[in-house]
Parts: C-alpha cells; sequence; structure tokens
C-alpha cells in the first residue's frame, strides 16, 4: 500500500510564487528607473528586442520563444503596435501575420538599449557575481523542469 503524502504546512510567506514574483517586482522597479525616459516598461523593451533581433515572428512564434500565452503576449504588444514600434505584416498566404520593428522601433531600442545596460549593471553589481550566476542558473533549471501546461 503506498502512503499518501501529508498536505505541506506553509504559511503564505513561504509560497514559492509570491517570492518569485516579489523579486521579480523589486528587479522591475529598478529597470523600470532606468527605462523611464523611453517610456518603455522592460516587458516592452525585451518584447521589441525579441522582435528585433528574430523577426519577422508570428504571434505564436514569439509567444513560444518567451514561454508566454497569446493572450497576455497580444495585451503587451498592444502598446507597441499602437505606437508603431512594431506592426503587423501579412506573410505568404495573407492570413498568416509577423510582427516586424519598424525604423522608430529600431531607433528606440537603440536609445534605450544604454539604459537597460545600466540596470542590468545596477542588479548585478546589488547581487554580486556568484548570486547572478546561482540565480541564472537556478531558473533555467527551473524552466526546463516546469514543463508548459
Amino acid at each position: 500500500m503506498t502512503a499518501v503524502p501529508s498536505p505541506l504546512r506553509l504559511s503564505p510567506a513561504e509560497c514559492t510564487c509570491f517570492r518569485v514574483r516579489s523579486a521579480a517586482r523589486r528587479v522591475t522597479q529598478i529597470y523600470s528607473r532606468h527605462l523611464a525616459p523611453t517610456g518603455l516598461r522592460i516587458s516592452q523593451f525585451s518584447l521589441l528586442g525579441h522582435v528585433i533581433a528574430r523577426g519577422p515572428l508570428s504571434i505564436s512564434e514569439l509567444s513560444e520563444l518567451l514561454a508566454t500565452d497569446r493572450t497576455t503576449l497580444t495585451r503587451n504588444l498592444r502598446p507597441l503596435l499602437a505606437s508603431g514600434v512594431i506592426e503587423r505584416t501579412a506573410a505568404g498566404d495573407k492570413r498568416r501575420h509577423e510582427l516586424v520593428a519598424t525604423v522608430a522601433g529600431r531607433a528606440l531600442f537603440r536609445r534605450a538599449l544604454p539604459l537597460w545596460a545600466e540596470a542590468e549593471q545596477e542588479v548585478r553589481d546589488a547581487m554580486g557575481t556568484k548570486l547572478i550566476a546561482d540565480l541564472h542558473g537556478a531558473l533555467d533549471r527551473s524552466m526546463e523542469k516546469l514543463a508548459p501546461l
């Protein structure tokens, strides 16, 4: 007979999701402060950077690349599309659309890149080389183990 595991007896403060999200909010605040002059949020900077680096690509391809659902991705893309830094173009059969960065989008990204680098350096300086390496390793391993739904 197999024993049924007992439920964890943890407090909400020990919740893994809460702790990861709290750390993410703290880091996001640093990037937000640095990127403020561009009007970009870190999520928008990241989306724009991926479209520039990998584009043209479909929303499905970008969603898979970023490990996010299409609905969330579409919502996060909306301001970038509205401001004209990313645009949708017909690809091949006209039913499929791809995302591409516009000239204005590339210019905005070039302007934001040194500000992002300052934020990245601030986080790395605060955490130190070993903690950054450990964190990156733990996050990479976590993504491998936490299969998508």
